[in-house]
């Protein structure tokens, strides 16, 4: 039973937040608001009329609009043709100008910049949220039902976003947002319900008077520190205790080579918007990639796992050449990748959560369903993904769970490097630390990790070292202790020529 018992209000003109730990119900709860699910029991009623038809269509005439936690973008289309696909309008489809004017109209109204004229799959992550909620935005919405919608944006991407937010209460629509950063809760939010395993532990509660503490102990019911955003973060020496006690532990230990080997080399990669990017990350060494969303964070990532040819450079795994970089010789060398989207880079949603489990390292000869399904169960229970065990398809895995299960692949045996992009990435608190954890386990035990992440704060507290990308560009290099308003200005357009900053 993912809801039980559930009473939701939501009321004109405020932005209320439903929190809850993964697997909570909180996206069955937007599902039924929005007229993807049918509930078994219970009412749900829109401006005092009551829903009787559970229908995605019926609810968007109703005047609710919902944003996903996961894209329903078609990646071949353009954003404007995309943006006239959810609300077409009339039968004849526009000229590729009028569908430009309307993108257009909409971002210059909201401030959510997405470019056009290029197939969705080569936007970032950051620019498909934003236009998932243009789409949204378009529909002109009296109730916008947002699901994670700064899952994949910066801190002050998500600042703008809650900005946009309160701009459109304040035009009088209720606004109710799925979060797990803490802070956009007590900094944004009027009023705050908390699910904990499909239950109400908080009920349309007034956010003043609440604690960050008060909220992470009714989503888990056991003291936790929040997520990594700005607001919610104590300072970076405070938060080293979120991922347990490696941070600033699991460099080499005592007696080995002054010079530690270099694992990933980069010299002078560009590819897309990324140029001239050179960077190294040694055995047991965490570097972290921050930046404003769009600087070259999907480039690296794309050509670093194999998915993408570099125009230029190369790339070098334990001083061997892996230029050109296809994901068998990523593989080959020993480089374990979490991708920024598990849903299209990691896992086959159809597929039985042991199939994918085997994905990239089946041996020679297929084992047996059953031995899949013995070792699968072995590393689910290590891992502690919550399923209906390994013949589940993935599809039915919940976020964090989700994210699990690709970590439990990719960082089976000993990888020598570890590519993980935005790895904890709209998961619970107790998840997120938990994922953080396994990676700098790995660098414990001598892996190189390369750290790509949107929030300064989940950065400052396991990287080594970090570097900023702006403009595709390196804009800077910083060690601990990190000056937050030195890395924010190596994050914006006006540093790009490549200085170290220290």
């Amino acid at each position: 039973m993912a809801l039980n018992g559930v009473d939701l209000s939501i009321r004109r003109g405020e932005i209320h937040a439903v929190l809850g730990a993964n697997g909570a119900g909180k996206t069955t709860l937007m599902r039924i608001l929005a007229g993807l699910d049918r509930p078994d029991d219970g009412t749900v009623s829109v401006g005092g009329a009551v829903v009787d038809s559970f229908d995605p269509g019926d609810a968007r005439r109703a005047g609710i609009a919902l944003v996903q936690q996961h894209f329903t973008l078609v990646p071949t289309l353009s954003a404007s043709a995309n943006l006239f696909l959810a609300r077409p309008g009339r039968r004849l489809r526009p000229s590729g100008r009028r569908m430009s004017e309307r993108l257009d109209g909409l971002v210059e109204r909201f401030g959510l910049a997405v470019r056009d004229g290029v197939p969705v799959s080569e936007l970032s992550v950051g620019e498909q949220q934003r236009l998932e909620l243009l789409r949204a935005l378009d529909a002109d919405a009296d109730v916008l039902v947002l699901d994670e919608p700064t899952a994949v944006l910066t801190d002050a991407e998500a600042d703008q976003l809650l900005d946009v937010c309160r701009r459109l209460a304040e035009e009088g629509r209720a606004i109710a947002m799925i979060t797990h950063r803490l802070g956009e809760v007590l900094g944004g939010c009027d009023r705050v319900s908390v699910l904990r395993a499909g239950r109400p532990v908080i009920i349309d509660a007034e956010v003043d008077g609440l604690t960050r503490q008060d909220l992470a102990t009714a989503m888990v019911g056991t003291t936790s520190t929040g997520t990594f955003s700005v607001r919610d973060r104590p300072a970076p020496a405070d938060a080293i205790g979120v991922f347990g006690a490696h941070h600033l532990d699991h460099r080499p230990t005592a007696g080995a080579p002054a010079e530690v080997d270099v694992r990933l080399e980069v010299v002078e990669l560009s590819v897309g918007r990324l140029h001239d990017v050179s960077i190294e990350v040694r055995a047991g060494e965490i570097l972290g990639i921050a930046g404003v969303d769009g600087n070259g964070q999907s480039e690296l990532e794309a050509a670093l796992s194999g998915r993408v040819r570099s125009d230029s450079g190369s790339v070098r795994v334990d001083g061997r050449l892996s230029t050109p970089l296809d994901p068998r010789a990523r593989r080959r060398a020993g480089v374990a990748y979490v991708p920024s989207d598990r849903y299209r880079h990691a896992l086959v949603r159809p597929m039985e959560i042991s199939d994918n489990l085997e994905l990239g390292r089946v041996p020679r000869v297929r084992r047996h369903r059953s031995q899949r399904h013995a070792l699968a169960r072995e590393q689910l229970s290590e891992w502690d993904v919550r399923s209906a065990g390994p013949g589940a398809r993935a599809s039915s895995l919940s976020g964090g769970n989700a994210q699990k299960v690709v970590l439990a692949r990719e960082l089976h045996g000993e990888p020598r490097v570890v590519l993980a992009c935005y790895p904890t990435r709209g998961l619970d608190p107790n998840a997120a630390a938990a994922v953080a954890d396994r990676l700098l386990a790995r660098a414990v035990d001598g892996a190189a990790v390369l750290w790509i992440g949107a929030e300064l704060d989940e950065l400052f507290a396991v990287a080594d070292r970090l570097v900023v990308l702006a403009a595709g560009r390196i804009s800077g290099e910083f060690v601990p202790p990190f000056d937050r308003d030195a890395v924010g200005l190596a994050m914006t357009d006006s540093l790009v020529t490549g200085s170290v900053a220290t």
